[in-house]
């Protein structure tokens, strides 16, 4: 297989896979909701990082020796599970308060730190980027492609949560989240508990 053509079929493979419904998508749709668009968007850079560590991991096969280690991926199976469970518990113990009077939204440094977070406490992120790159790395790539695709599934990643963020935190969007802030909150957080117990109860 040659590296321009791994390197195509590995965008696309990673393209779709972030597209797909998780809690990436839940917590960057409810932060846009909720703390707009300036918050939405260091959370859409943190998943994007993230994606690219990932991606950098599983280029140098270490993404495949932590799937092989039972110890090491439970750990991060619990703690990611954890740290989802207290956002859901976050999301739906605050939904009936009221948005705030004030116009300051959270800082930007704390929207990027829980995408981060998030995003790298996803055991199962760390199993599809393995699978992904041991089927379709060529066994001799070529230099460019170490580099380049890093670079460019950490921007595809950052690409598709900044759409999600735009498109959640427009103002109709948002006036029907003002509007049903309560019901929001708690189906926002039930879907993350749902995902949390998910990932906690992974074999």
């Amino acid at each position: 297989m040659s590296s321009l053509y791994a390197f195509i079929a590995i965008c696309l493979a990673m393209s779709i896979g972030a597209m797909s419904p998780g809690p990436s998508f839940v917590l960057v749709a409810k932060t846009a909701l909720s703390d707009g668009r300036r918050v939405a968007t260091m959370t859409a850079v943190g998943m994007g990082i993230a994606g690219g560590v990932y991606a950098l991991l599983a280029v140098f096969g270490l993404a495949s020796a932590l799937g092989s280690l039972p110890i090491m991926y439970n750990l991060i199976r619990f703690l990611g599970g954890a740290y989802l469970a207290f956002i859901a518990y976050s999301m739906i113990r605050h939904s009936s308060e009221p948005l705030p009077a004030s116009v300051h939204s959270p800082k930007s440094s704390s929207g990027f730190l829980q995408g981060l977070v998030t995003q790298l406490g996803n055991p199962k992120t760390v199993v599809v980027y393995a699978s992904v790159f041991a089927a379709l790395m060529p066994a001799k790539p070529d230099a460019w492609l170490l580099v380049t695709l890093p670079i460019t599934i950490g921007a595809i990643e950052t690409g598709w949560y900044l759409l999600v963020a735009t498109l959640f935190a427009n103002p109709s969007a948002s006036a029907i989240y003002a509007k049903r802030k309560t019901l929001i909150d708690r189906l926002a957080g039930a879907v993350m508990l749902l995902l949390a117990v998910k990932l906690l109860l992974l074999s």
